[in-house]
């Protein structure tokens, strides 16, 4: 009977990929992976056939890594039970480089694949869990810049000397024996189908030729006591062929035909007789391919397939060989490729590729670089001119995604040569709000960043406020302290003096990180503060200085931008010759320092840990950092080494001050502590700030008169005092004793 059969083939697997497979790749292989190519685990999931014409394929999605808590996990086995779907166990490679994916050995790969398979069955660990009998593997490489994923799938099957034959074959519904219980076998096979996704019976199982009741694959262990033609292999196929079986039969039958090849000789050597021909004679069994039409298992569209098992052999078992690699859409082995990139929400493409440099910048150079820290931080840009547009673009490149611009002028001629966020038309009609077009030619430049324009004057000391004008100021007042309280980081970039006041006295008083940018006409300035009241253990020196133990470096109260003045801002722009009233600056200081602005703030995201005061964070310079550096015999290190003991972060050192020039290319760091009587940040303007009943009255008296906050500050009266001991030294009669 067997030498008038023919060959079974089987139909191949086919792969079916999800884009949120690939974008769960992408992510992982940016955030986890990096260089790594070791193997993951992954799972896919197929059905039985549902259509007369298409096969069901093996379907990957993002759910394919297995990520999430045991609810989520619990809450995807049962989804996958109700609809009748079962899983299927793959292993993922991931290569680095597409020269490698083209070279790779994948009939290593497939050896090794095939030598698992024959372990899981003469282990007996396939007899437990059915599914190890449909494994598949993913090669694969990912250009992350294009988003163009290369991947080749192999579902590995047995290849034997003496492969399985078929007889016949025909629908369930008009087979001779099964037929008159063909209705209740589809029954039992749809109720076995919505068994727990854990139940290895889901992907096979026994179905009795005389009652047609289904079986769990545990009773396949009496097989060498019961005549084969007593019982049916029942599996769940995928295929839609009437002429062949799925792939998935391939492997089925193979381990039955070396389990029963193991059992019988086991039987012989017991002295038991498994027929003339022994433990190797071909085997005669009915398989049910179980198939669905309109969702229910299908007495018609399922096939009985009258095979002969095949033949193994002790060579087939110690040196297994594999198949299985997929066939591309031309029909012949190769690798397919996934272009995502003309598909994709251009929207999220872009956020994508704004992180990819960052996140390749952790693979080998900087595993510390967090990422996501920086890119969440709220950024208050106070002025749209020269320097707001060099941070704003800065923020971008660190992917910072809330920016948030403050200005109260308009676009003009002379503004597009050296505001890089603004372009002639911007000029037209009188000129654009400032704040307003920096923030829409922010997102003009990337649609996934969240930039707001909001046209206010902040209000200023030595400029009086008439009384028809004090609610409007003082409303400006609370928008703009609503508005730092609203953000993480506030960069003061306006271009007069006492437009900063307000602004550090603000963030002060809210404990913020403040980064001052300020330009001369060749020299900058880049500094940090925002540190307020003076904590209780900084109260031990008159100016709070402490030194930190790592390295040195200041750790004290940081001084603002007026802690070095002995004079209250005042009126800068009245009164002004042309040169005087525009920013007369050499056009590559901005782009320096709001560089450097922008480096500040993410070294001090890198040096604070959860819960840390950023505006308390310890300042170096260049003696500091130095004299740490040689005591710790150290040398220049890359960043990737993470904090160190001298006080650096995972990005370098952290300064207070940062003041160059490009007369003599030159820059410097400097860090200098809080000065008590300073108008702007010492605890008496500080209180007086956040005194509830009198704050207005404080704000009106400081904008009128420039003079009340150094006499509120004790300033006044330091300076009378020196004047005074300037004039008994002049009236000494110059006796020597």
């Amino acid at each position: 009977m067997a030498a008038d059969a023919d060959t079974l083939r089987f139909e191949p697997w086919q792969s079916a990929v999800d884009p949120g497979f690939w974008a769960e790749l992408a992510r992982r292989k940016l955030d986890n992976a990096g260089l790594s190519e070791d193997p993951w685990l992954i799972t896919a999931l197929y059905t039985p056939a549902q259509n007369a014409v298409v096969s069901s394929p093996c379907q990957l999605d993002a759910r394919a890594f297995g990520a999430g808590d045991e609810s989520e996990l619990a809450a995807r086995a049962r989804d996958v039970a109700a609809s009748g779907r079962l899983e299927m166990p793959g292993t993922l490679v991931n290569v680095n480089t597409l020269e490698r994916f083209r070279a790779f050995d994948r009939g290593t790969l497939m050896s090794n694949a095939a030598k698992k398979l024959v372990e899981d069955i003469r282990s007996g660990r396939a007899d437990d869990d059915a599914a190890l009998l449909t494994p598949f593997i993913a090669l694969t490489y990912a250009d992350l810049k294009k988003w163009s994923f290369y991947y080749w799938f192999a579902f590995p099957a047995l290849k034997l000397d003496v492969p399985a034959k078929v007889i016949s074959c025909g629908p369930l519904a008009e087979h001779v024996e099964l037929g008159a219980v063909a209705d209740e076998i589809s029954r039992g096979c749809e109720a076995t189908l919505r068994r727990d996704a854990n139940d290895p019976a889901r992907t096979w199982w026994i179905v009795d030729n005389v009652s047609g009741e289904c079986e769990p694959p545990s009773s396949i262990a009496t097989v060498r006591t019961r005549d084969f033609s007593t019982w049916t292999l029942a599996f769940v196929d995928p295929c839609a062929s009437e002429a062949h079986p799925g792939w998935a039969l391939r492997n089925l039958l193979s381990w039955l035909a070396v389990r029963t090849r193991e059992t019988e000789t086991a039987g012989e050597a017991a002295g038991e007789t498994a027929g003339a021909a022994g433990a190797d004679a071909p085997r005669r069994v009915r398989v049910l391919a179980v198939r669905k039409s309109a969702g229910r298992v299908c007495p018609r569209a399922s096939r009985v397939f009258e095979c002969v098992l095949p033949v193994t052999t002790d060579g087939n078992l110690e040196n297994p060989t594999g198949v299985g690699w997929e066939v591309n859409a031309s029909g012949r082995p190769g690798p397919r490729l996934a272009n995502l990139g003309s598909s994709m929400d251009p929207t999220r493409l872009a956020s994508q590729a704004v992180d990819l440099n960052l996140k390749l910048m952790r693979w080998r150079l900087l595993p510390q670089l967090r990422v996501a820290q920086v890119a969440s931080t709220r950024c208050l840009l106070l002025g749209a001119g020269t320097l707001g547009c060099a941070v704003a673009r800065c923020l971008l490149g660190w992917g910072v995604r809330k920016i948030t611009f403050v200005d109260g002028g308009d676009v003009s001629f002379s503004n597009p040569v050296r505001q890089s966020l603004f372009e002639f038309g911007d000029c037209l009609g009188g000129g654009k709000p400032k704040a307003e077009a920096a923030a829409e030619a922010l997102r003009r430049i990337f649609p996934g960043v969240d930039a707001q324009g909001v046209r206010m004057m902040i209000p200023m000391p030595g400029h009086p406020v008439p009384d028809a004008e004090l609610p409007r100021v003082l409303d400006d007042t609370r928008r703009l302290e609503d508005l730092i309280d609203a953000h993480d980081c506030v960069y003061l970039l306006t271009d007069t003096r006492e437009s900063r006041w307000l602004p550090t006295l603000t963030c002060a008083a809210k404990g913020k990180l403040l980064i001052n940018a300020a330009l001369g006409f060749d020299s900058y300035l880049v500094m940090r503060h925002g540190g307020g009241l003076l904590r209780a253990d900084e109260r031990s020196g008159t100016d709070g200085t402490t030194t930190d133990e790592r390295g040195g470096a200041f750790a004290g109260r940081l001084g603002c931008y007026f802690c070095n003045d002995v004079v209250a801002p005042g009126d800068s722009t009245t009164d002004r010759t042309l040169d005087q009233q525009c920013t007369v600056t050499r056009p590559g200081l901005a782009p320096i320092a709001g560089a450097l602005a922008v480096e500040m703030m993410v070294s001090t995201a890198h040096g604070c840990v959860e819960g840390d005061d950023p505006t308390r964070m310890p300042a170096h310079t260049h003696e500091s950092f130095a004299s740490s550096r040689s005591g710790s015999g150290s040398g220049s290190g890359s960043g990737s080494t993470g904090d160190r003991d001298d006080g650096t972060t995972a990005l370098g050192i952290v300064p207070h001050q940062i003041r160059g020039g490009v007369f003599d290319l030159s820059q410097r760091l400097f860090a200098a502590p809080a000065f008590d009587r300073c108008v702007a940040c010492s605890e008496k303007v500080v209180a007086a700030f956040l005194k509830p009943d009198g704050r207005d009255e404080f704000l009106r008296r400081a904008f009128d008169d420039p003079a009340y906050l150094e006499n509120a500050t004790g300033l006044a009266a330091m300076k009378e005092e020196v004047d005074d001991a300037a004039w008994l030294g002049e009236d000494s009669d110059g006796d020597d004793f």
